[in-house]
């Protein structure tokens, strides 16, 4: 028989309203308190409501690991008799974690039921296959019903959108399934499926899994393959709630960078339909989110214990989070904050010739106007000496033009008019490109 502990982050449409908690503590205490009286028979855990909160530990004890802000938002916990059913193994533990920024968590346990073939329990890969996909069933299922009558009751009170901001949104499958087998040492074959399970990972991990068998570490725990020993279980406890924290932050800017990425890739549609003002807001909220993501964690660092701040940096930088995650979000701000300024100029440019297009036309016709005038004038003056009475002479222009039709007065005017306009926008575009 093998046992697995596993845990998975899902997405989906969750995040406390930006500066909620800090603009007006108290009522947004006091909404939580709300909530929680009104899922009592829930059995939930609200972390924000008062009855929940305890006092900051701060720097008075070495080896405290009490945050001023829980991270977790609201936590449950599922009887096992209530899961899906999963082929081959049995749940024997399901909870979850509500996260900001988007982030649900979901973790169990499982064993595989008795009676199943010798063979097949040695298959080291079919089992991580059967808890990744048991994991991702589970963890829609804990979306699909515990975070969704959550939802529900949020929607219940008029205020909030003040305290929390709630997206519709298509579940998918977890980011990742993280499985640990915890290891079997008096089981016959324990310790050679342990040895498979982490084989083809690298060289460390084989080195690793022998330290562990032997009984020099407590576990191995680097890459989405994990072993536990059961009788270490403190120092287990330890790492799985420093790996919590790291799956959280990972998670959460996992998707930052990907709004980013959605963004950056409308802003580079050749369509005309996209909507500059709409891209720059969800780009503005999204930003938002990366600094608070970015100073959040810098409070971690600040209240976690040394102990399980190493472990998380352990966790972080095995996973290259600065250079994977963290780097390239700030760079895709700028390069969507640069694209978009760009776009908007473009169109602003766009905008303004079509507005100059419209002037010249207006004035053009001008042209027109005087050349009327002017014939006109002359055959005005042919017939009424007194307005030519200081004129020394037959006017030449005045004359000729008086004489010319109408219409081909008309005709050369509009000719006229309609180069000058030619000219203008071939002038104009050229500037512009």
């Amino acid at each position: 028989m093998h046992e697995f502990r596993w845990m998975a982050p899902i997405r989906v449409g969750f995040t406390s309203t930006p500066g909620a908690a800090d603009r007006d503590p108290e009522r947004f205490r006091a909404f939580w308190d709300r909530l929680a009286h009104r899922v009592s028979a829930q059995r939930w855990h609200m972390h924000r409501a008062a009855d929940h909160r305890t006092g900051p530990a701060g720097w008075s004890k070495a080896a405290a690991d009490t945050l001023p802000r829980p991270l977790e938002v609201v936590s449950g916990a599922v009887e096992p008799a209530e899961a899906p059913r999963i082929p081959g193994l049995e749940v024997t533990e399901l909870s979850w974690s509500l996260f900001d920024h988007d982030v649900l968590l979901v973790e169990g346990r499982l064993r595989t039921e008795p009676g199943l073939d010798a063979e097949l329990l040695r298959d080291a890969d079919h089992w991580e296959d059967a808890v990744q996909q048991a994991g991702a069933r589970l963890a829609r299922h804990c979306a699909e019903t515990d975070y969704a009558f959550l939802v529900q009751q949020i929607r219940h009170f008029s205020d909030a959108k003040e305290f929390v901001d709630l997206e519709e949104r298509d579940l998918d499958r977890p980011l990742w399934v993280t499985r640990a087998l915890v290891l079997d040492s008096e089981g016959t074959g324990g310790e050679a499926f342990a040895r498979r399970w982490v084989s083809d990972i690298d060289t460390e991990h084989r080195a690793q899994v022998g330290e562990l068998i032997a009984g020099a570490r407590p576990l191995v725990a680097q890459w989405m393959n994990h072993i536990h020993r059961p009788d270490r279980p403190g120092e287990i406890e330890l790492s799985w709630q420093a790996l919590r924290k790291a799956q959280f932050f990972w998670s959460a800017m996992h998707w930052v960078d990907e709004s980013l990425r959605q963004i950056l890739a409308w802003s580079m549609a050749e369509s005309r339909d996209v909507s500059i003002t709409d891209l720059r807001h969800e780009l503005r909220a999204t930003r938002h989110r990366a600094q608070e993501l970015l100073m959040l964690r810098a409070e971690v660092r600040q209240h976690v214990s040394r102990r399980s701040h190493e472990e998380m940096q352990r966790f972080l930088g095995t996973w290259e989070y600065l250079e994977l995650l963290e780097e390239p979000v700030r760079e895709k701000v700028e390069i969507c904050r640069e694209r978009l300024a760009s776009l908007a100029e473009d169109r602003a440019a766009r905008s303004a010739m079509f507005t100059d297009i419209i002037l010249m036309s207006i004035g053009v016709t001008s042209v027109l106007a005087t050349a009327i005038a002017l014939v006109q004038f002359g055959r005005d003056a042919g017939q009424d000496p007194s307005q030519s009475v200081f004129d020394l002479g037959n006017g030449s222009i005045t004359s000729w033009l008086s004489s010319q039709s109408m219409d081909a007065i008309l005709i050369l005017s509009l000719m006229l008019s309609v180069v000058l306009v030619a000219v203008f926008i071939w002038k104009r575009r050229q500037s512009l490109s």
